[in-house]
Order: C-alpha cells, then sequence, then structure tokens
C-alpha cells in the first residue's frame, strides 16, 4: 500500500483528514495536464532550496474584469518549478500543498521552525486557522433531488457536516459537465430548455444559456472549448462557446435520444439518435457534418477506443455492439450481445468495454483489441453504470447496497476476473426516490478510491481501494445525492516539474509561502509581494458589507427553544457594493468545538435586514457566522459572536433529586 502523502520532514500528520474522517493518499503519477496562458507575472520569481528540493514562486494576478464590483478580489495563478537541488531534473509526479498567508505589518519572515508549524496548522483544518489563499481547494458536488447542488470541502476538520454551499439550478437535471479548466459547471434542464452555468469559484448560477427543446446529455470536448448539448425534444445538439457560454452552433441530429462521443484526438463527434437511423460524423471545429453510417434505429451508448481506432455504438434493438470505421464510416463489425445494454464504457487504456446488462444482473467485457467478448460476469444485482480507476472498474447495483470491483489487471487471459463486493451504505439505490445518473460514484484525484452517492442514505462514501469498507461518510445534509463529482483546484503539474493553482487575492501585502512537498519529504517557506490589487473604496482596510447583530450577543438562550436571530447586512460606506441578496448569504452556527453545526440562507425582513431561526439542541457555547463568498468573504472574515445556552427549566428539573 502507498505511503501517506501527509508525512513531511518534521514528521508532520494531516490531522484534518483523520479528524474529519477521510485519508487522502499520493494522487498516482498523470501526464501532465496540457498548459493553460497564464495572467501576466508582473515580478520576477522567488527561489529557494531546503531539504534537497530546489522551489521557484511567482504569483501571476489577472486584470480584474470590467463587469466586477469594486472592492471585488483578484483571481491568480500560483506557479511552483520544483527540481531537485543537485541534479537540476525537474520533480515530476509529485502531489504537493501550498498556501500563502497574508503578512501582519512590521511581523518577520517565517523561520523553518515556524514554517514547519505554520504548515502542520493548516493540515489541521480548522475553520479558524485558514491561509487567505488556499492552493488545495478540493471539493465534492453531489446533484440532489430538490433541484440542488451541494458543495462539501472534506478537507475541513470542523464537524460532523462540511457543506460549504448550496446552489439551486432551477429545475430538474438531466446531466452536468464540468469544463476542463474548472471554472464552471454546465447543468441541463430540460423543463426550462437550458444550461445553467454554475460558477466553481463562487458557486453560483451565473446565467441561463438557451438551448433547444428538452436538453438531456452534455458533454465537453476534449480541447475544452466547446460543450455539446443534445436537445431530445427536437432532434438536434446546440454546441455551447465554453469562454462566452454562448450557444455558436445548432446540428440536426435526428430524432429520439442522443448520445455523444469524441475520436482522433477530439477532433470529430459522433452523435446518435434514438429514433433515427444513422449515426452522424461531425467536425469539431468548424461542425460540418463529415458523414453519416446507417446503424438503425435504436443506437443507445457511443465510445470511443483509441486501441482498436474505432467508434463502438451500443444498439439496443437488435443486441449488439457496433464497431463502426471511422475512416470509411461503415459498420465494420457487429458484436452479439445479450438483451437489456444499459451501459457501454470503456476503461481508462480504452482496451476494455464493459457492457452493462440490468435486467440479467450480467456484466460482459469487450476486449477492443480482439473486437469480441472476452469475459462475461454474473453475480450482479440490477447493475446499471461503471466508473473507472486506473485498477478497478466500479459496477454499481440497483437491488443491493453495494458496488462490485472488477479488477483490471485479472482481464487479461482466460481466467476468470477478479471481483470484489464492498458495501456502501444501509439502503439499496433503488430505495431512493429517484434511482439516480449513471456518475453516482466518481473517482478521486488520488487514483486509489472514489466517492459513491449514496441517494437512498443521504450520504457519501468515500472508498479506498483496499479496504473492505468505507473509510469516510458524509452526511447530505438531508438531500438524495443523484450523482457526484469531484472539483481538484489544487497544484497539478502542466509541465514536468511545473505545478500551477488558482486562487482569490484580496490584498496587496507581504505573503509568506508556504509549500509541503511529498517526495522527497520537504516544507519550503519563502515570501512574495502583492500589489497588483485596485485600491478601490479602502479595498484593503474595509470589506465591501458590514454585519451589525440586532440581537444581544450577551443575551443567554435556552435549549430546546427557537428564537429569531436579525441581523444586518449592508454596503459598506464609500464602497459603492450594491445591496446583497438573501440567496447570496450563507449562515453558519455550530457548537465549540464542533460537535453540532447548522447552515442555512436567511430570509429578508426588510432592505439589508435579514433573519434566521435559532434552534440549539443542547446547552453550551454556540458561534454564529456569516459569509457572502459572491462578495469575496469567506465564513469568518466577518465579525463572529459567541451566544451561550443555558438547559430548559425541564431538563434541569428533571435532573434535580427529590
Amino acid at each position: 500500500m502507498r505511503k501517506h502523502l501527509i508525512l513531511t520532514a518534521s514528521g508532520l500528520l494531516s490531522a484534518g483528514a483523520l479528524a474529519a474522517g477521510w485519508l487522502f493518499l499520493p494522487r498516482a503519477p498523470q501526464p501532465p495536464a496540457p498548459a493553460a496562458p497564464l495572467p501576466a507575472i508582473t515580478a520576477p520569481a522567488v527561489s529557494v532550496e531546503r531539504e534537497g528540493v530546489a522551489v521557484s514562486f511567482d504569483l501571476a494576478l489577472a486584470p480584474r474584469p470590467l463587469e466586477a464590483e469594486r472592492g471585488a478580489p483578484l483571481q491568480g495563478t500560483a506557479r511552483f518549478v520544483l527540481k531537485d537541488a543537485k541534479t537540476g531534473e525537474p520533480l515530476q509526479g509529485r502531489r504537493p500543498l501550498g498556501w500563502l498567508s497574508l503578512r501582519a505589518k512590521d511581523a518577520a519572515p517565517l523561520d523553518d521552525a515556524t514554517c514547519k508549524e505554520r504548515v502542520k496548522t493548516y493540515l489541521g483544518g480548522l475553520l479558524s486557522a485558514r491561509a487567505e489563499v488556499d492552493l488545495n481547494a478540493y471539493w465534492f458536488l453531489t446533484l440532489n433531488h430538490d433541484h440542488t447542488l451541494s458543495v462539501i470541502n472534506p478537507q475541513i476538520a470542523f464537524g460532523r457536516t462540511k457543506l460549504h454551499s448550496l446552489v439551486s439550478v432551477g429545475g430538474a437535471v438531466a446531466d452536468w459537465a464540468l469544463l476542463r479548466d474548472r471554472s464552471a459547471v454546465y447543468v441541463t434542464v430540460p423543463t426550462s430548455h437550458s444550461v445553467s452555468v454554475v460558477d466553481t469559484q463562487r458557486f453560483l448560477a451565473l446565467r441561463t444559456i438557451r438551448v433547444g427543446r428538452q436538453p438531456g446529455r452534455i458533454a465537453v470536448a476534449p480541447d475544452g472549448r466547446t460543450a455539446w448539448v443534445s436537445n431530445d425534444g427536437d432532434g438536434t445538439v446546440s454546441v455551447i462557446d465554453t469562454a462566452s457560454h454562448a450557444v455558436v452552433d445548432t446540428v440536426e441530429a435526428g430524432p429520439g435520444r442522443h448520445e455523444l462521443a469524441f475520436s482522433d484526438e477530439g477532433r470529430t463527434a459522433w452523435l446518435t439518435s434514438e429514433e433515427g437511423d444513422s449515426l452522424l460524423a461531425v467536425d469539431v471545429a468548424s461542425r460540418e457534418v463529415l458523414g453519416r453510417v446507417m446503424i438503425g434505429a435504436g443506437a443507445g451508448t457511443v465510445a470511443w477506443s483509441p486501441v482498436a481506432r474505432a467508434v463502438f455504438v451500443a444498439q439496443t434493438r437488435t443486441h449488439e455492439v457496433l464497431v463502426v470505421d471511422p475512416a470509411s464510416r461503415e459498420v465494420s463489425r457487429r458484436i452479439p450481445v445479450k438483451p437489456g445494454l444499459e451501459a457501454l464504457r470503456f476503461d481508462r487504456t480504452g482496451r476494455w468495454a464493459f457492457l452493462v446488462h440490468k435486467d440479467a444482473g450480467v456484466v460482459d467485457i469487450v476486449d477492443a483489441a480482439r473486437s469480441q467478448v472476452a469475459h462475461s460476469l454474473t453475480g450482479f444485482s440490477a447493475p446499471d453504470s461503471v466508473i473507472f480507476t486506473d485498477a478497478f472498474a466500479y459496477v454499481r447495483n440497483t437491488q443491493e447496497g453495494r458496488v462490485s470491483l472488477v479488477e483490471l489487471r485479472t482481464l487479461e487471459g482466460t481466467g476468470k476476473p477478479s471481483i470484489v463486493h464492498v458495501t456502501m451504505g444501509q439502503k439499496r439505490p433503488a430505495d431512493a426516490r429517484e434511482l439516480g445518473r449513471s456518475d453516482a460514484i466518481a473517482p478521486l484525484p488520488e487514483g486509489n478510491g472514489v466517492i459513491v452517492a449514496g441517494a437512498a442514505d443521504r450520504a457519501l462514501y468515500l472508498y479506498q481501494e483496499g479496504m473492505m469498507a468505507p473509510r469516510g461518510t458524509h452526511l447530505n445534509y438531508g438531500r438524495e445525492p443523484r450523482a457526484v463529482l469531484v472539483l481538484d483546484r489544487s497544484l497539478r503539474e502542466v509541465e514536468p516539474g511545473v505545478y500551477t493553482a488558482s486562487g482569490m487575492v484580496r490584498e496587496n501585502g507581504t505573503y509568506d509561502v508556504q509549500l509541503l512537498v511529498d517526495n522527497p519529504r520537504a516544507v519550503v517557506c519563502t515570501e512574495w509581494k502583492v500589489g497588483g490589487v485596485p485600491e478601490d473604496a479602502a479595498l484593503v482596510k474595509k470589506l465591501p458589507l458590514a454585519l451589525t447583530p440586532e440581537f444581544d450577543p450577551k443575551a443567554t438562550f435556552t435549549a430546546g427553544s427557537t428564537v429569531p436571530l436579525r441581523f444586518k447586512l449592508e454596503p459598506t460606506a464609500g464602497t459603492g457594493a450594491p445591496s446583497v441578496q438573501p440567496e447570496e448569504i450563507r449562515v453558519l452556527m455550530f457548537k465549540t468545538p464542533g460537535t453540532w453545526q447548522w447552515r442555512t440562507e436567511p430570509r429578508r425582513t426588510a432592505e439589508g435586514q435579514f433573519e434566521v431561526d435559532f434552534a440549539p439542541p443542547e446547552p453550551g457555547q454556540y458561534k454564529f457566522v456569516v459569509g457572502v463568498e459572491s462578495r469575496g468573504i469567506d465564513l469568518g472574515r466577518l465579525p463572529t459572536f459567541t451566544l451561550g445556552v443555558l438547559p430548559s427549566p425541564a431538563a434541569t428539573a428533571s435532573t434535580e433529586v427529590p
């Protein structure tokens, strides 16, 4: 088993991960991600060497958009270049962690001991000990039954619930897709014939894109420049430019439900039509139709295999998998399969296609290199979907609360592949209000586990490969998670030994830069001076909003009773900020030291005046915290208040001895 990421030169251990019930292991080495254009760098990089690691760091601030509010933070891109101090060779495949903390005026730079202690504090994940810029953002997003998206921060060791935000998308969702640059999530809403754009920096629904009728599937092209939306109600596919969030073209695709896949390194899009008789090949750049392949009505899932250099189509009516030659645009082979084909999906290598037969409880595995069924696996309970890590295929069973893991390396040869069944929750997925979607399981960026949406249990389960039970559980705040994805905004390798991540920079000043490298183990600190944040309306000294309690913070409350807490939240004088809306505000109340917490959106009672109901379950000290992410105000930046709660008279009387 791999060593823990959280060991450092000073023996640091991620207390946050352990206290929160989550264990994060190092990401398996991945090929460098395509480099994205960086904002302009306004100062030369700083370099430092520690414990055999040479580190070069710079921070580039992007110009503030014209539509941004006065006093809004700037988007910054941090870049670390890691090399072996002796050989100068790039340190590739690492999983570094980084933070930027604003240094107090006249404070001394961090020495090595203070640097290591600061990193240890940040690893604890406490809300009260957070850096101004955290380069390790790691979120779980769930698509819920009540037309909302939950945003969960699994790295905060704060209490039992880690709900960060709740985003309403205005209707039942058919599908969703994360943009390649991770800046937004596109969500298709069939009832409004639209795609909702959810900003993943502020976790707000920014805008609505009108598309065709009843949009269903959505897929982002491999180059990230366009997203393709199947409009199942009018037989078209809308093509959205992801930079402008606008429809740039519409392709006639045929009647019925559509599925999408991309081939030839993303140059060609393949569109099926369930009620039509052809498979459409479309040039991704020009959106011109390149040709049609006659396959008959009933086409289902379509997938591309780079191993076979062919397109595979599930033909649900003739019970076949069709192998299409992309050059001749003809069906080159027909593979007979069992009836009831629910899904067809390739593993990450593109060699093994898993065919899920729900009614038969069977999973067939096609070897794309030979275009034939290599294995037929039984013992599943109404399986409906499959996802992959590097080592395993994860098959969801809908009539039992377990997930089946098929070990991919055992697919070679004629022997029976290795299968392990792991219980995930107490209830069957079929017990939920809706069965949910095919992406109810999502791989973790570390490459050695998954997060599972237990819709009926209203919970998420984190599974680490090699275990016989989930490693951690998170309740989804009373909502049924129909699907889940992982938003990893942490440092990622864009070139050999070059790691970048983005974050919001709110103030000018000197920042202490802290970096934790996993191999070789090293804690490195340096500094960076920020001077590019506009000084609009005394930005450095003032927040754009001012919080005033209209309740008495020194008053005592009674456990078991409900009282309204009213407060004002108004633009700070001189900032020019617009009035805040209730849906922008997040109110957090928790009992120290974090054994109970509650998050809500307040109701507006008057302009600039809001109210929440406080119902403390037991005596103790409670914290009242307000945040407005859309204005760059995280939880804890506005004044917080401590509320005392006494036992109820009935509880006190019951404990008295007659």
